[in-house]
């Protein structure tokens, strides 16, 4: 199989979501170089990696690989595009490495549905994140093939995806392909695409009303935080996964609900069915990094009141909030 062909079918929506995130969460731009096949024994760490597995019929690993001061730059930019304030860290430190979570969930949350829909037969474990060469030995092991595509930052400096490959059906890929087309995997990504589910509720949340804000990010829990206060709503709780949010919600006095989908120790289709049980009418506005129009249907019957794309940026997330809030 040639590079070509394992680049397009795995490798090329990665690259295409961590350039359009780049344009989406931060003031960067990047641009894409050209594959070419590497050897597993030249492989360099330089200091930050976001590593997914490939099950089926490839098996495999991609690595997103930054230079540490690269990782620092997007940092920074992340950070302070989600909050409004300039950060100027040295080092890839807890908050650093949140905010850089958060652009790696979404690259991988984005790519990963985009291949999803059109059933190749793998799947993608969740990403872990590293800055540490131990933690790639697994991701290595019994490596035949690695395809290297650099993305250069301007102004900043590279970054680098690199496909893993231990084995794989060749033959079914190919076949995936031509049966997607050039097109299908090389149509553009769209910067539109907040909100999938808008509120149809006439009436504005009372700015006295509590609010419970869940998700295990502390940085999405701080800068949602922050635009729900520019708008004026102060009276507002936190939970870090669906397991606290159903608790907040068992004890009562809460009066909207916005909640990440995707959550350790219970994510939110299973917490809002249980805040269904305890509340039916509570509203509650559902976040992911996930555009899967699957994931919001299945949301959507289950009587959600809005639900948001993430990233929300300090620039557009209090009227995205607003929209939801209808004030």
């Amino acid at each position: 199989m040639s590079v070509e062909t394992i680049f397009r079918i795995a490798l090329y929506p990665f690259v295409q979501e961590s350039i359009a995130s780049l344009r989406d969460m931060t003031s960067l731009r990047g641009h894409a170089g050209m594959p070419v096949m590497d050897k597993v024994e030249d492989f360099v760490f330089n200091g930050y990696a976001v590593c997914t597995r490939i099950n089926g019929s490839l098996d495999g690993a991609i690595i997103m690989h930054h230079h540490l001061d690269t990782a620092v730059a997007v940092g920074n930019d992340v950070a302070h595009s989600m909050l409004g304030d300039m950060h100027e860290h040295t080092e890839v430190d807890e908050e650093l490495g949140k905010a850089l979570a958060e652009w790696g969930n979404t690259i991988v949350g984005r790519a990963t549905d985009f291949l999803g829909k059109h059933h190749l037969g793998f799947e993608f474990s969740a990403p872990v994140f590293t800055t540490s060469l131990d933690d790639l030995n697994a991701f290595f092991a019994g490596v035949q093939h690695v395809v290297t595509v650099p993305i250069t930052i301007d102004g900043v400096g590279q970054y680098y995806f690199h496909l893993l490959v231990r084995t794989g059906s060749y033959e079914a890929l190919e076949l995936a392909r031509h049966q997607i087309g050039s097109e299908a995997l090389s149509e553009p990504v769209s910067a539109d695409r907040v909100v999938a589910i808008p509120n149809p509720d006439p009436y504005p949340l009372p700015y006295e009303r509590r609010i419970l804000l869940v998700d295990d990010s502390a940085l999405i829990r701080r800068a949602v935080h922050r635009f729900l206060n520019e708008l004026g709503y102060g009276n507002i709780v936190e939970a870090e996964d669906g397991r606290e949010a159903v608790t907040a919600v068992e004890e009562g006095d809460i009066d909207f609900v916005i909640m990440d989908v995707v959550m350790e120790n219970m994510n939110g289709d299973e917490a809002l069915r249980q805040m269904r049980v305890l509340d039916p009418d509570i509203p509650v506005v559902m976040l992911s990094s996930v555009t899967d129009e699957k994931v919001v249907d299945r949301f959507r019957k289950l009587d959600i009141s809005a639900f948001i794309f993430k990233p929300l940026s300090s620039d557009q997330g209090p009227q995205v909030l607003s929209q939801c809030l209808k004030i």
